[in-house]
């Protein structure tokens, strides 16, 4: 299940600086040019991120083949509360090469997050807001939607 909201063209690309669980630094500045799709979580939704993450992800380099390198695709936790398990999980996740993970210690991209629900965002390549919506499940529809989305802004 999903909920669609009305895009707002009027917000920008949130301001960030956070590292991946690879120790990579990602900046809201070093996302210009591209369209960038942003999904984000709750630490307590770690497993729900990782599942919607990972299928937006590689549909989106199947779907968008040639094209995927002209979109930035970010997934993030929110990780000011963290604890001990999952910095664990993270540390043997490094092993296992994953897709990267912005982990957002500093809460600095949690405005906007829901419990039990993926917050994702597209940009387009100016950085304004072009969609967003609250996610709890991707289907085929949602894929198509997304690529949809992607696909005009490349």
């Amino acid at each position: 299940m999903f909920f669609f909201l009305t895009p707002i063209l009027a917000n920008t690309i949130p301001k960030f600086s956070i590292e991946d669980q690879y120790g990579k630094t990602f900046t809201h500045q070093s996302q210009k040019g591209k369209p960038v799709l942003i999904l984000g979580c709750e630490l307590k939704d770690i497993e729900l991120c990782r599942k919607l993450g990972r299928k937006i992800y590689w549909k989106m380099q199947n779907l968008l083949w040639k094209d995927s390198n002209k979109v930035s695709f970010l997934f993030y936790l929110n990780l000011k509360e963290t604890n001990s398990l999952v910095e664990k999980y993270l540390e043997d996740a490094k092993s296992k090469e994953f897709e990267s993970v912005l982990l957002d210690r500093k809460g600095e991209l949690a405005e906007g997050l829901q419990r039990e629900k993926a917050y994702l965002r597209i940009f387009d390549k100016k950085g304004k807001q072009i969609h967003r919506e609250y996610l709890s499940e991707v289907d085929e529809t949602k894929i198509k939607e997304i690529h949809s989305i992607l696909k005009e802004e490349i």
